[in-house]
């Protein structure tokens, strides 16, 4: 969908693309930082730094996701190309309010895991 593959697999690990297709690697990749951000900020005894950390990690996530929805070679629809471009703004502002601690995180996670479910029901 979104073509992160490669951004994805040098920020998370490499991903061997003849065993998991590149949708299914974005999935996969969107499915970590989720459950990383989601056990993070589920856990009061976790530190700033990893709540901030967890929150970088799916900042450049999307950063990358809107690079590629953003190229002129993507082949998504135009309507869903902006509806990710907007998606990805709506991520950084918000992320940006949950460092300032004036939203939560779950708004975040729950985004993620509608992309996660997009993704992992072929949604092109």
């Amino acid at each position: 969908m979104l073509n992160v593959h490669a951004a994805a697999a040098a920020a998370y690990g490499a991903l061997d693309a003849q065993i998991v297709d590149p949708t299914r690697a974005e999935a996969m990749v969107f499915a970590k930082v989720t459950r990383r951000l989601e056990a993070i900020f589920a856990d009061p005894a976790s530190s700033h730094a990893a709540r901030v950390g967890v929150l970088h990690d799916n900042r450049r996530l999307w950063l990358a996701a809107a690079a590629a929805v953003a190229d002129d070679g993507n082949e998504l629809t135009p309507q869903l190309r902006a509806s990710l471009l907007g998606l990805s703004g709506f991520v950084e502002r918000h992320t940006r309010a949950v460092l300032k601690g004036e939203a939560k995180a779950d708004v975040l996670s729950e985004i993620n895991r509608r992309v996660v479910g997009g993704l992992s029901h072929g949604a092109r």
